[in-house]
């Protein structure tokens, strides 16, 4: 497993690599990393190997890196804070991102998704361990659950820790959508 470094508003460092910055040009992350992978374009470098993708800014500089594989990484091992954030459960990577924030914070779209406005970090995920709760109890009810209760298990699984987390150049989360 490659261990990587979660740095909020820094970037991340990838153990026996070495550490891209946000702000870092392309050039330089791929003369680091070597080429993306084919689900690259002009705007998004995909690194497979590694588990994430880089945005770049207008510039053609690093300005947000998201890890894609949550929960279940299967070539890294991701840590923040000195925690992994694929591992901790949902509510607690919340509450420690909540204090290292120490501010604003955007829930629009509570239990999916929080950015976390002050470390310029985000967590997403499709689903939540109450949508898969209540899935099941209406497949029971409905005498369904056992014909379906592998990949039911296995969304609550899924459920309990967010899926994607990235982080971006201060103020990354302040910028109007596209």
């Amino acid at each position: 497993m490659i261990r990587i470094e979660i740095l909020p508003l820094n970037g991340i460092a990838i153990e026996n690599v070495g550490k891209i910055s946000l702000g870092q040009s392309r050039s330089d992350i791929e003369k680091l990393l070597g080429e993306p992978s084919g689900n690259s374009n002009g705007k998004k470098l995909f690194y497979e190997e590694y588990e994430f993708r880089i945005d770049l800014d207008k510039n053609g500089n690093a300005e947000f890196i998201e890890f894609i594989y949550g929960p279940f990484p299967q070539k890294t091992r991701i840590s923040i804070y000195g925690i992994d954030p694929f591992q901790i459960g949902a509510a607690k990577l919340v509450a420690i991102l909540t204090e290292k924030n120490n501010g604003k914070i955007d829930d629009t779209e509570a239990d999916y998704c929080f950015t976390f406005l002050n470390i310029s970090v985000g967590v997403w995920r499709q689903i939540t361990e109450q949508n898969v709760e209540e899935s099941i109890a209406e497949m029971k009810a409905d005498n369904e659950y056992e014909q379906n209760k592998d990949w039911l298990e296995e969304d609550l699984e899924q459920a309990k820790n967010f899926w994607t987390i990235g982080i971006g150049v201060k103020n990354y989360y302040d910028q109007p959508a596209f």
